[in-house]
């Protein structure tokens, strides 16, 4: 299980970065922001359920 939320993190956090640099060329597109800070989220939470502190 471990090993597919390490991967889950990985992907989550590559669509992060493609998000972010989309943002450098449209700064004003407010989806892709709200989009960005769910993908925050989710990774906090991945990292916390692969560390044990949520179950």
């Amino acid at each position: 299980m471990s090993e597919g939320i390490v991967e889950l993190i990985e992907m989550y956090k590559s669509t992060k970065e493609s998000l972010e640099c989309g943002l450098k060329w449209l700064p004003g597109n407010i989806y892709a922001k709200s989009k960005i800070e769910v993908m925050n989220m989710i990774i906090q939470d991945l990292e916390k359920l692969r560390d044990g502190t949520i179950k």
